[in-house]
C-alpha cells in the first residue's frame, strides 16, 4: 500500500513548483549561513519542520504544498548546518549542541515565531533536545517526532535497526569511496518500505544533500543533554510520535522511541502506522497532515506550563 501511494502522486511535484515560499538566507550566532523558507500564512499557528540526517528542507516541498497545511498552518523549514544550502563549517565547536539551538533561534526570530511546534523527521527530531537544553523553557509549545529520534549517543544506538546500524560506519569513512557509496545507498533504501518501487527521482532526492563524511561524523558525534527535554515533558510539554511499523531505520532495534520517551511525558501520544516506512512524508502524507494540523491547532503558541 505504501508503495502504491508513492507511485500515485504524479501531480505533487507540479503543484509544489507553483507554491510561493518566503525564502531567506540567515546568519547564526557564529556567522554560519542558515537557509530557511516559509509557506502558509504567518497568521496561522506555526510549525518548524526539520529534515533528517544528510538531507535538506527540499524533501518537504510536496508536503508543504498540501492545501490543507497552507490553509491551517505556517510552516517554516530550514537546512540544518552542514546540510544542503546552509553553511558547512568543519570544526568540532561548530557542531556543539548549543550551535544547533542557536540556529533554531535564528530562524524563529527571523520569522517572528512565538512558541512554535517543532516537527522533526528522523534525526531532525533531535533538535528539540538541543532547544530544550540551551533555550528558555517553553520556547516550544509542542514536539512532533516523524519517525524521529531524541538525541545522539547511546539512545541513538538503542533505536537503530540492524540495517541502518550496518550502514553508519561506512557513512563516516573518509578513506574508502566504494564503502561510502554502498553505505549511502543502503541508508537511503532503508528510508522506504519498498525502495524498489520508489521512482528514481524520489530516491535521488533522499540520497543526501552535500553532506560529507567529515560533517556526518561531527553531526552524529555531538554531545546532547536530554534531561532538560525530559523535564519539560514532566512539566507538560506535549509530544506526538508518528511511527511506521515497517520503518527500515527502526525495525529490529533494541527499543522503540515510544518506550524511550513515554515515561517522561505526561502529555504523550503515539500513532503507529501499519506497513509504513521511514519516509512518512512520501509514503503516507495524509497520515501525518491530519494529526500535524490537529496537534498544532491544539498546542501551537501556548505555554505548556500553564496547562
Amino acid at each position: 500500500m505504501a508503495a502504491q501511494q508513492i507511485l500515485s502522486r504524479p501531480q505533487a511535484t507540479a503543484m509544489s513548483s507553483q507554491i510561493q515560499t518566503d525564502a531567506r538566507t540567515l546568519h547564526s550566532s557564529d556567522g554560519t549561513v542558515i537557509f530557511a523558507e516559509a509557506t502558509g500564512s504567518p497568521k496561522n499557528p506555526s510549525v518548524v519542520l526539520i529534515s533528517g540526517l544528510s538531507l535538506s528542507g527540499c524533501v518537504f516541498d510536496d508536503l508543504c504544498a498540501d492545501p490543507r497545511l497552507l490553509e491551517k498552518l505556517y510552516i517554516v523549514r530550514y537546512d540544518v548546518r552542514g546540510h544542503g544550502r546552509s553553511g558547512k563549517p568543519t570544526t568540532e565547536t561548530a557542531y556543539e549542541s548549543k550551535m544547533f539551538a542557536d540556529d533554531f533561534k535564528t530562524v524563529t526570530d527571523a520569522f517572528k515565531l512565538v512558541r512554535p511546534v517543532l516537527a522533526g523527521w528522523s534525526m531532525g527530531s533531535a533538535m528539540a533536545t538541543d532547544v530544550a537544553a540551551h533555550l528558555p523553557p517553553a520556547t516550544l509549545s509542542g514536539v512532533v517526532y516523524l519517525a524521529g529520534v531524541p538525541c545522539t549517543g547511546e539512545i541513538l544506538g538503542e533505536l537503530a535497526g540492524p540495517g541502518v546500524a550496518n550502514a553508519l560506519p561506512g557513512l563516516i569513512t573518509t578513506t574508502d569511496v566504494v564503502t561510502f557509496q554502498k553505505s549511502s545507498a543502503l541508508f537511503v533504501d532503508k528510508v522506504f518500505a519498498a525502495p524498489e518501487k520508489v521512482p528514481y527521482k524520489i530516491w535521488c532526492l533522499h540520497a543526501g544533500h552535500s553532506l560529507t563524511p567529515e560533517i556526518m561524523t561531527l553531526t552524529l558525534g555531538r554531545k546532547m543533554d536530554i534531561e532538560p527535554l525530559r523535564q519539560a515533558g514532566k512539566e507538560g510539554l506535549p509530544l506526538l510520535i508518528i511511527q511506521g511499523t515497517a520503518d527500515g531505520h527502526r525495525v529490529g532495534a533494541q527499543k522503540t522511541v515510544e518506550e524511550v520517551m513515554k515515561p517522561y511525558f505526561k502529555n504523550f501520544e503515539c500513532i503507529w502506522l501499519e506497513g509504513r516506512g521511514h519516509a512518512l512524508h512520501v509514503e503516507c502524507p495524509d497520515d501525518i497532515v491530519r494529526p500535524l494540523i490537529r496537534f498544532t491547532e491544539s498546542y501551537g503558541g501556548k505555554d505548556y506550563r500553564g496547562a
